[in-house]
């Protein structure tokens, strides 16, 4: 029998501000963009006004006029992190983090369960986050990750919630089926249209009616709405896997100017990685393997998380230079993901977020053409032969020209 525990943080980023500042505690507290953001995280006094992530700011203020907001502090939140995985590491080796405030234990075999049980040993990690950080965190114990996850945000804040073996489709049944990951909004509203609304439903549906909205997915789909997930916990992943690109060259390279365009390109395949896990970073890491073998490596980090490429791109040509600090041919580049960010409405951060939406919008349209028709199918300027980017910037001109005639 598998022993899997999934905590989440509860209002991780505005709790650990009030634990870092003790003038904050017990005062509402939002943290997002101070004028046109929006709410990335709200305290439990916050709440008690009805403020959520992703309420715009101004309707925040207007909901809370004492409301305290903050800018997000992105390396304390992940300082913060790092110490609640050290604390699981202590229970058990199998550690997973799934996102900065999230992480998954299977306590199956391990000590602490035969001393304390898996509720106990829950139950204790959540006191001694709480006594020793000052932040709460939410629990869900069960045997796989899937009815886990869901029972850890069942009943937040500060909950711990248990279910038990052969308990599973019982559990998920009444609830919606936007509970369940991979229900995106719009399946959701799909099945909705179809009749389907409680994860029980999703469960008895007929696999080839299902099929037709979900495709080769609906098999596993269907399996996790009955309570039914194999997927292991990974130990030490500290990003799903995938985030990262790798190019190994068939001769050593020296040429800059060919290995950012490589580097552009393994940027854009990186991104559509997070984008797929529906997910947003905010640091990449550049690996560089010398052709005598050494190594180097540099990291690029922006203030806010970000899903897009478009974030990263302007840095790519000084982080280059930073991690190249040899001047010795490349054998081998690596770009790797940095923690990842839970999607959801809060991650709209400090920009407006129309203009975030349009970024995602045609990065999600990009992914979608390239899944069916290959890479090759939307390409960048600076992926075209010289000849024909030159004579795409004439056609440009020309069409300027004569659109302002």
């Amino acid at each position: 029998m598998r022993h899997v525990v999934h905590w989440d943080g509860d209002s991780f980023f505005a709790s650990i501000e009030q634990a870092s500042d003790r003038r904050l505690r017990g005062r509402p507290l939002a943290v997002g963009g101070a004028r046109r953001g929006v709410v990335v995280s709200a305290s439990r006094e916050a709440r008690r006004y009805g403020i959520r992530p992703g309420m715009l700011m101004g309707q925040a203020r207007r909901r809370c006029p004492p409301l305290i907001v903050l800018p997000g502090h992105f390396d304390l939140y992940e300082q913060f992190f790092q110490d609640i995985l050290g604390l699981c590491q202590q229970e058990t080796p199998l550690v997973e983090p799934v996102a900065v405030g999230a992480a998954y234990l299977d306590l199956t075999g391990a000590p602490v369960l035969r001393r304390y049980g898996a509720e106990g040993a829950a139950g204790r990690l959540r006191r001694t986050v709480g006594e020793w950080l000052r932040i709460s965190i939410s629990a869900g114990i069960a045997a796989n990750k899937t009815v886990a996850r869901i029972a850890a945000r069942l009943r937040k804040p500060a909950a711990q919630v248990v279910v038990p073996q052969g308990g599973e489709a019982e559990f998920l049944a009444p609830l919606d089926v936007g509970w369940l990951p991979g229900v995106s909004p719009g399946l959701r509203s799909t099945l909705e249209v179809a009749g389907i609304r409680r994860i029980g439903e999703l469960a008895r549906a007929p696999l080839d009616a299902l099929a037709l909205v979900r495709g080769r997915r609906a098999l596993a789909l269907q399996r996790r709405a009955q309570g039914v997930d194999e997927e292991p916990v990974t130990a030490g992943r500290a990003s799903p896997a995938g985030l990262r690109e790798r190019v190994e060259f068939a001769e050593d390279v020296w040429d800059q100017p060919q290995l950012l365009i490589t580097l552009r390109g393994m940027l854009e395949r990186l991104m559509a990685g997070v984008r797929e896990q529906k997910a947003e970073i905010r640091r990449i890491t550049l690996k560089l393997r010398y052709t005598d073998g050494g190594e180097s490596e540099r990291s690029l980090a922006l203030t806010e998380p970000t899903g897009v490429e478009s974030e990263f791109r302007a840095g790519m040509d000084g982080l280059l230079r930073a991690a190249w600090q040899r001047r010795v041919r490349l054998r081998m580049v690596e770009l790797a993901a940095g923690a990842l960010y839970r999607p959801s409405p809060q991650m709209e951060l400090f920009t407006p977020p129309l203009i975030k939406e349009r970024e995602h919008r045609l990065a999600n349209a990009i992914d979608r053409v390239r899944a069916s028709f290959g890479a090759a199918a939307v390409r960048w300027g600076y992926q075209l032969p010289p000849k024909c980017a030159a004579t795409l910037c004439i056609a440009a001109a020309i069409w300027s020209t004569c659109a302002s005639v």
